[in-house]
């Protein structure tokens, strides 16, 4: 039974080397998908507010007309003072020029103001873009990463499986089968090491006759009672007082 239990020390280290590995691609894959993710949303926020960047700089044009249009109306009408002959006539025209200013300086605000938020959300944006592109260059760093990595990895997973698969067979399948059973549902680590009477699987004392079997060197597979690993001590010996 040693050697079965030394046969299955091998397998779970390979094992844990091969989860290590696919753990590592996870980390990498949800690293790059949650980025992608969030590059997403971050592009339609950065679109609609360049949308509105250009649609407020569409009123500053609107406005530029508008303020040309009363400029050449004042200047039209000034050239008209000459041809006046009467008061009433005078008089209603100095009120359109007195208007058209009136119209053109509010304009010249109102195209002040926009051009304000224009610079103000034109800053926000920019800094936006810039977070963007480094966050960009992240990603771009992080898949190159992975495509670097990615024959190394199938390399380590290849190695380690032919590894695997000259190792078990040097214990009965029934006993690999079981291994493989509570591996699957232990977070990889079918077999765990027993010290100072407790399992180091789920830090819980055994009974102290299951320590007492174990340190003697039992003539079959030992079972944790609370997490039901594999047990195993790492050097057999006289038994200890319990």
């Amino acid at each position: 039974m040693l050697k079965t239990i030394q046969v299955l020390e091998k397998i779970q280290k390979i094992d844990l080397e091969i989860i290590a590995v696919e753990e590592e691609k996870k980390r990498y894959a949800s690293e790059i998908k949650g980025m992608t993710e969030e590059l997403a949303v971050a592009r339609q926020a950065l679109d609609s507010m360049a949308a509105e960047v250009e649609g407020i700089r569409s009123q500053v044009r609107a406005v530029d007309d508008r303020i040309g249009q009363n400029s050449a109306k004042v200047e039209k009408d000034e050239k008209r003072l000459n041809d006046i002959k009467n008061t009433k006539e005078l008089n209603a025209l100095t009120k359109e020029i007195s208007g058209a200013n009136k119209s053109r300086k509010l304009g010249e605000q109102e195209k002040a103001s926009l051009n304000a938020r224009v610079d103000e959300k034109a800053g926000v944006l920019n800094g936006k873009e810039e977070a963007f592109k480094a966050k960009s260059s992240e990603l771009e760093r992080l898949t190159r990463a992975v495509e670097e990595k990615t024959p190394e990895w199938q390399e380590a997973v290849e190695k380690n499986t032919r590894l695997r698969d000259e190792i078990k067979a040097g214990i009965r399948p029934e006993i690999l089968k079981k291994y493989e059973t509570i591996r699957a549902k232990r977070g990889g680590q079918g077999i765990a090491l027993v010290k100072n009477e407790t399992c180091q699987g789920c830090y819980i004392h055994i009974p102290p006759q299951v320590y007492i079997i174990l340190k003697r060197g039992a003539d079959e597979l030992m079972f944790c009672p609370h997490c039901h690993r594999i047990l195993y001590v790492e050097t057999p010996g006289p038994v200890e007082a319990v």
